[in-house]
């Protein structure tokens, strides 16, 4: 059988770089390698694009998009709480149950249980960077006050 493969190399000190030094300390601690975690986000992001371009429709694309949908709002809410945004007020959102944020050297657990409305509701680049990091550039950074939330955050980060 024919394997796919995808390499990837940034430099360290680039965002997309730091993206990857994160994932690749297990974030989660869900013991998977970075390739596991790396594939993982991908499928949460667009597997249900690629299966609907391959033809794939009905109940088995449904319960798909479900749970990308699931991943992918439980991510949003992990943002929305580091970065210390309010929820959406229209909306409520759900995350994962079971997860956790790693902090290091200490798990901080702001994962909470799925609500059950959710069941109800929807049945820098950096000057030094090498050139192939050209990605970057299209993520502006806001200038904003940092909060001591935020402080804590670039420590892990190491920013």
């Amino acid at each position: 059988m024919r394997k796919e493969t995808i390499a990837i190399r940034r430099n360290p000190e680039s965002l997309d770089g730091k993206i990857i030094s994160y994932l690749k300390t297990d974030p989660l601690h869900e013991e998977k390698d970075f390739s596991e975690l790396v594939t993982s986000t991908l499928k949460a992001h667009w597997l249900p694009l690629a299966l609907f371009d391959e033809g794939l429709r009905g109940e088995k694309m449904r319960q798909i998009g479900i749970r990308a949908i699931a991943k992918l709002e439980a991510q949003i809410s992990v943002i929305r709480r580091i970065c210390g945004l309010d929820a959406d007020p229209v909306r409520a959102t759900p995350v994962v149950i079971n997860q956790t944020f790693g902090t290091s050297g200490d798990t901080a657990s702001i994962w909470r249980e799925i609500s059950d409305n959710h069941s109800n509701n929807n049945s820098q680049s950096n000057a030094q960077a090498h050139e192939d990091d050209d990605e970057d550039d299209d993520w502006e950074l806001m200038k904003m006050p940092k909060t001591a939330e935020m402080e804590e955050i670039n420590k892990i980060f190491g920013v």
